[in-house]
């Protein structure tokens, strides 16, 4: 598990804040995923098996403005959109997205530990390694 490591970006910069300093991402991420301002990294793992990352972050923030950050990110990350499961009552938002035939995922819910704060999930493959052109 990886210690705790802050992002720290106003919501006015949402719009052009990048993902976040490379000191706070988990191993392999694709720097591509939007992450919200102030999003804070709190746990990563890699897989066993398979190609399948994740990452915790904890951020500060309403639960419609976090949906519409990734609705509006996403797409302009050069994501494309599947699908969504999205419960305003009960704070939860996932979904799943895609780019060079890798789907990945976000999940939005509410901190357990802290009312004024939600976690975000993300499960992430890593595009695959471009094979370096042979000198002919």
């Amino acid at each position: 598990m990886m210690g705790v490591m802050a992002v720290t970006h106003s919501f006015a910069d949402a719009q052009t804040a990048p993902a976040a300093s490379s000191a706070a991402l988990p191993p392999k991420w694709d720097p591509k995923i939007p992450l919200p301002p102030g999003a804070t990294l709190i746990s990563s793992t890699a897989p066993k098996m398979g190609v399948v990352y994740s990452a915790d972050f904890m951020v500060a923030g309403n639960y419609k403005d976090l949906v519409d950050f990734y609705e509006r990110e996403l797409p302009k990350a050069g994501f494309g959109l599947s699908s969504k499961v999205a419960m305003p009552a009960r704070k939860v938002y996932n979904r799943n997205f895609v780019r060079a035939g890798m789907l990945d995922s976000v999940v939005i819910s509410p901190s357990t530990s802290d009312p004024s704060k939600f976690s975000v999930h993300i499960a992430w493959s890593p595009e695959p390694a471009q094979p370096k052109a042979s000198a002919s």
